[in-house]
């Protein structure tokens, strides 16, 4: 299933007064499934929702443990280093980036939106360092899982596509990169024998790695694997990623 990013013109977000900005700041983050936040180019939490905050710590995460905090406190050492990367990137370019990774076994879309200081002002939590406004960013994120078929969302025109190298696999930590494969293609709908032709492996081999991918998760039901892989959006391309 394709879907279009959230209906918001990157050109008009940095000219965007300060009630207007709080205006799209609630709307959005009314969603359950999006979280909204302002961080700062060093990775500061201005600002976040409740949904942003549960989304990435559980449905008991506490806001105020979050606003003021960098991501190098919050989150594993790699994924939040490749973040200050890609919020530099973003500030350097100006333009707006699309980010898909998985977060605790969950697929995850954030778009990551420059702001100008007027924009971002209203929202500062915290004094800037020397006297100048730090580079900010509206970054919004949604949780996306599939039904039946893995998602993957299309970015819009002007935005830049990013596939996380970091990814925290949660609960499908405890499989090897060839059963994250294999669990993959099970979520594409594919038999042993197809799975077994693309791997190059023997059907054999493939039943074998999906007994222990059962038995690893306790789940017995070919069907109940195929959710799980949807629902992290798996591909083969993450069996191999750096997991946080």
């Amino acid at each position: 299933m394709t879907h279009t990013t959230p209906t918001m013109k990157a050109d008009l977000l940095g000219g965007l007064a300060a009630e207007e900005l709080k205006g799209l700041v609630a709307a959005i983050g009314t969603d359950p499934m999006i979280g909204v936040a302002i961080l700062g180019e060093d990775g500061r939490i201005f600002w976040n929702n409740p949904q942003m905050s549960r989304m990435f710590f559980g449905e008991h995460a506490n806001v105020k443990s979050s606003i003021g905090k960098t991501l190098s406190e919050l989150y594993p050492a790699a994924w939040a280093e490749e973040r200050l990367r890609l919020l530099k990137q973003a500030a350097d370019s100006g333009k707006p980036m699309q980010l898909r990774t998985i977060w605790q076994g969950r697929q995850q879309y954030s778009w990551i939106h420059p702001l100008d200081a007027e924009a971002a002002e209203p929202m500062e939590a915290h004094e800037s360092h020397g006297g100048e406004m730090p580079r900010r960013f509206l970054v919004i994120t949604k949780r996306v899982s599939g039904e039946g078929k893995t998602e993957e969302l299309t970015p819009a025109e002007g935005f830049d596509k990013v596939d996380s190298e970091v990814i925290d696999l949660g609960p499908l930590d405890v499989l090897t990169s060839r059963e994250l494969e294999v669990l993959a293609l099970l979520g594409q709908g594919l038999a042993a024998a197809e799975i077994a032709k693309i791997l190059h492996r023997s059907v054999k081999t493939i039943n074998t790695h999906r007994e222990n991918i059962g038995k690893k998760l306790n789940i017995d039901d070919r069907v109940k694997l195929a959710n799980i892989a949807q629902r992290a959006g798996l591909r083969l391309a993450d069996a191999e990623k750096e997991r946080a």
